[in-house]
């Protein structure tokens, strides 16, 4: 609604004025117009007879009603104006939306032309001649007279001025008009039975004389669609409502009920005037063709006979007031259509303008324009048109109700759901009767009505494409379900056309053919008896019917072959659509993704030349003649400082591979929490105290400290956190970690009795962040790059990694923040209970040199000699370097093979030990660790095999293991470490 008021000018809306009873006058008014007082005679009586018209039409306004629920539903869940338009859009996107905007559209316009050009057809029932005055010509033998073109110009052009400037007015003579109709007709009736000397023997036959009773009651609830077609033209008018859409039903459901009144009482009416030279109402009826003037009028005639002419007068002011609010109904309800098609682009934003009233004035005078020029095509068009209007209805039915399913489906309400599908079903079983000929005892269309299906079809792809290409917004082209359609109704409606073309013509040339013979018949002098006149007429009825049947197969056939093709080409266009789309997705996120990662590797460019700049600087002033010992120490810190942090960032971007690859797993174990967090207090103690940065830690409410989790994991989680905040806290600034034990324990499934949920909390006093940084915060390679943190290194992952972490974990994370006002991120995660660790005295590792020291002064024991495994010369060269420092005898081997080859050709005591890199050239240290358990000699092929690799993820110690090694030393080495396995492994 708000974009519809926007798109107005000068911020013009639709303004609320309608009251209960305008709205029941519209759906009325649109609903029973002046075929309400042909159809008795030509249609209604014919089929089913006075009773079963009456029982026909009571369950056809109960179909209506189904219609109506679903109708009903959704206005309240979109009181906007538009109806079916609206609904379907939101429900199945534009493309269905333009669809079912293109066929309603056409049942309003031509039921106004209908209603307009019933005025010559009125006039001359009840005036003769009168107004066939001026030029004249014929249309499909339709005589179409000037001064009949002029009554139904005046009546669209007054109409129009009412509706365009005076809106009250309008919906006002609408209510009054309708409320006339349905007075004077039920005078009428009521006159006329009273006046009935026959009694109720006057109905009788209560039924039509051919066919089974049940099955005329039915052929009369199949023309419902016609019959009450624009009781919910008051949906396109919901937005002007001045009461509650609630009341919405009731007010259908009383227009369509007023509407069976009417019907009923003039098919009656009907019955009631036929002329005492006729056995009954059946013989007048079937003469009804050879009448003139009021007497081919059934319930005027009726009118007369009972109340001379007055009744004549009361009829006419009824007809007239029935195709008046045909007429100003219709154009009210196109209009708000228009208008919010217009407010969607599917029209030119001229039709949406409304005037200082709020009335869709440019909406009103097209439709009106284009009215005035249908007279011109004289009433045999007009039906041909008016005919159609019932297949496009149940298109819309249909839509309305598939909407109501859905979104009652969505929000689980049972009853609306039942009432959708039923509706929908309705619609299609409706659709099928109006399309198929003579599958009912219902007229069927005439061939030009199926030739207009079609054109407006064919119409409808046109617009479409115009539409489509301008469609800057990408509202359309997204359904190949509308497409079908709408081919299936040009493929059916140009097959039935052809058919009943044809049909037409071979009745011609069988007519032309049986009055050829029977003229030659006769010149002859041969006289044919009446009883064969009538069987060869009967024969020539049997032989057409029999060619229509077949035409008719064979139409049908042909049809489900086109369906069964067009089905196979749209599921193979539907098919490449998906491709397409699924291609440009991934387009878009290669494209995305080669973005995000030409950012990262800006950034890492930026992070890893800042630490090799600094130690390689530090190298160069190292180099330098003159430098002190004093000098050469503190550059050495710095390098060391450096590395660890150009380390930090291998280690990142290489955690985040594994997460991308979906490798990383978790190793739980038995954890102190609250033990684990004052170790990362420790850890940052020291560097908090330094930038003076106040650093609490609390894990007071904490009840139950021993879980099962993985704790280098949950450490690494905290050292990003941690390590944030120390980077983004200036000095002065407070940083606080706090633990806490949630009180959600007492869970109802036992399967949880066993689990805890924590709640972790990481809360600075630093710069904070904006809200679209906070966003995508968790995003891999993502950094604020703003003039306050410029400066501050890192790649963008780790808090990608912490999130990738937590999610493993089935745990959350958020994070509150504002710029300037620090930032706090807030984990949950739930852990199992552990047992309780009884704490060993900590044992310090022992530094190099006192590794050195140790080694040197055991005299008494003779060196350890080891075998060192790298195809890389200065990792060779690092590692003997640290190896004969701490006493080790070392020799070394090029590859795996040479590392086999030298431990197969040694003795027993040559070596202690093998160091074995993995990534190697010939022979790889997997294959060689094998190979050595292979060795015939068994004190050989026990040798310790270490692995000393950059593979240094948890899937390679277990990959170690698995070839036989017995322990694993990560690169860059750890010197201590590296001293305390080996002290491990070595006898």
């Amino acid at each position: 609604m708000k974009l519809m008021n926007e798109n107005n000018i000068e911020g013009k809306k639709l303004t609320k004025y309608l009251s209960t009873l305008n709205v029941w006058a519209l759906a009325f008014g649109c609903s029973v117009g002046w075929g309400a007082f042909v159809m008795p005679g030509t249609t209604f009586l014919p089929i089913a007879g006075p009773l079963g018209t009456a029982i026909g039409l009571f369950l056809g306004a109960l179909v209506m009603l189904i219609i109506g629920m679903n109708y009903h539903y959704m206005m309240n869940h979109y009181p906007d104006c538009g109806g079916t338009f609206t609904y379907t859009k939101k429900i199945f996107g534009y493309d269905h939306g333009f669809l079912s905007a293109w066929f309603i559209v056409l049942v309003y316009v031509a039921i106004i032309w209908a209603n307009a050009t019933a005025l010559a057809i009125i006039c001359r029932r009840l005036f003769g001649d009168l107004f066939q005055v001026g030029f004249h010509y014929q249309i499909a033998s339709y005589d179409v007279y000037f001064g009949e073109i002029v009554i139904s110009v005046i009546a669209l052009f007054i109409v129009g001025i009412i509706c365009m400037y005076r809106k009250i007015l309008a919906v006002n003579l609408q209510t009054l008009m309708s409320i006339i109709f349905v007075i004077s007709v039920s005078i009428c009736f009521v006159h006329a039975f009273n006046n009935n000397i026959g009694g109720m023997k006057t109905f009788e036959p209560l039924f039509a004389a051919n066919g089974d009773h049940a099955a005329q009651i039915f052929s009369i609830v199949a023309l419902a669609p016609w019959a009450f077609i624009g009781f919910e033209s008051i949906s396109h008018s919901t937005e002007e409502f001045n009461f509650s859409t609630r009341k919405s039903f009731l007010i259908m459901t009383t227009a369509v009920l007023t509407g069976f009144l009417v019907y009923t009482l003039l098919s009656e009416l009907a019955v009631l005037g036929s002329s005492p030279d006729y056995y009954n109402w059946q013989s007048y009826i079937e003469d009804l063709e050879y009448c003139q003037g009021l007497k081919s009028l059934p319930t005027v005639f009726a009118a007369l006979n009972s109340m001379g002419n007055i009744g004549v007068v009361l009829l006419t002011v009824a007809i007239f007031c029935a195709i008046m609010t045909g007429i100003i109904g219709n154009c009210i309800a196109a209009s708000r259509l228009i208008y919010s098609m217009s407010n969607d682009n599917l029209l030119p934003k001229w039709f949406g303008e409304l005037n200082s009233s709020g009335i869709p004035k440019n909406a009103i005078l097209s439709i009106i324009t284009v009215s005035m020029l249908i007279p011109l095509l004289g009433r045999t068009t007009i039906g041909w048109i008016v005919d159609m209007t019932s297949v496009c209805a149940v298109i819309v039915y249909g839509y309305t109700s598939a909407a109501a399913y859905v979104t009652a489906k969505k929000e689980s309400d049972t009853k609306i759901q039942i009432v959708g599908i039923s509706g929908f079903i309705l619609s299609a079983l409706f659709g099928l009767f109006l399309l198929v000929p003579n599958l009912l005892s219902i007229s069927t269309m005439a061939a030009e009505s199926y030739l207009i299906i079609v054109i407006w079809s064919v119409l409808g792809f046109v617009f479409f494409r115009a539409m489509f290409k301008h469609d800057d917004e990408h509202k359309f082209g997204k359904s190949v379900v509308v497409w079908i359609v709408m081919l299936f109704l040009i493929f059916f409606g140009s097959i039935l056309w052809a058919r009943q073309a044809s049909n037409r013509s071979m009745e011609e040339v069988v007519d032309n053919i049986s009055n050829y013979y029977t003229e030659e018949i006769e010149k002859h002098g041969i006289q044919r008896q009446r009883y064969r006149k009538k069987d060869d007429q009967a024969f020539l009825e049997n032989t057409m019917e029999t060619v229509r049947n077949s035409i008719f197969e064979h139409s049908v056939i042909q049809m489900f072959l086109i369906l069964i093709s067009l089905s196979i080409m749209f599921n193979i266009y539907s098919l490449m659509r998906k491709r397409e789309k699924q291609a440009e997705s991934e387009k878009i996120n290669a494209l995305e993704s080669s973005k995000a990662k030409t950012i990262f590797l800006s950034n890492m460019s930026h992070d890893i030349r800042t630490p090799m700049n600094a130690i390689i600087g530090y190298i160069n002033l190292a180099q330098r003649k003159g430098v002190s010992e004093a000098e050469i120490q503190d550059f050495l810190k710095k390098i060391e400082t450096s590395s660890k942090h150009l380390l930090n960032l291998i280690n990142d971007v290489l955690e985040m591979s594994r997460i991308e690859s979906g490798k990383m797993e978790l190793d739980p174990i038995n954890t102190n929490l609250v033990k684990a967090i004052e170790e990362v207090h420790d850890m940052f103690a020291t560097q908090m105290q330094t930038k003076d940065i106040t650093f609490k830690v609390d894990t007071s409410n904490v009840q139950d400290r021993f879980v099962i989790c993985d704790k280098n994991r949950l450490d690494r989680v905290l050292l990003n956190l941690l390590s944030n905040a120390y980077k983004f806290t200036p000095a002065g600034g407070n940083i606080s970690l706090t633990l806490s034990q949630l009180n959600n324990n007492n869970v109802e499934d036992s399967s949880d009795d066993n689990f805890r949920e924590y709640e972790l909390r990481v809360k600075d006093s630093g710069i904070g962040m904006t809200p679209e940084f906070a966003a995508k915060v968790f995003e891999a390679f993502e950094r604020e790059r703003t003039s306050t943190v410029s400066g501050i290194q890192g790649t963008g992952l780790g808090m990608a990694i912490t999130k990738s972490i937590i999610d493993l974990m089935n745990g959350e994370i958020k994070v509150i923040t504002a710029p300037g006002k620090g930032t706090e991120f807030v984990i949950n995660v739930k852990f199992e209970l552990g047992e309780e660790i009884i704490e060993e005295t900590e044992v310090k590792v022992e530094k190099i040199e006192e590794v050195e020291k140790s080694e040197t002064s055991e005299t008494t024991e003779a060196p350890k000699k080891l075998l060192l495994v790298d195809d890389i010369e200065v990792n060779r060269e690092i590692a003997v370097m640290i190896l004969t420092q701490a006493g080790f005898i070392v020799d070394t081997a090029v590859n795996g093979k040479d590392a086999v080859d030298k431990v197969a050709g040694s003795k027993v005591g040559d070596y202690d030990a093998v160091l074995m890199d993995i990534q190697m050239p010939v022979m790889n240290g997997y294959e060689a660790a094998q190979a050595i358990r292979k060795l015939e000699n068994p004190e050989l092929a026990n040798i310790p095999i270490i692995a000393m690799t950059a593979n240094a993820f948890g899937e390679d110690i277990q990959n170690a293991k698995d070839a036989g090694m017995n322990d694993h030393i990560a690169k860059p080495l750890d010197v201590p470490k590296m001293m305390e396995t080996l002290k491990k492994n070595i006898k």
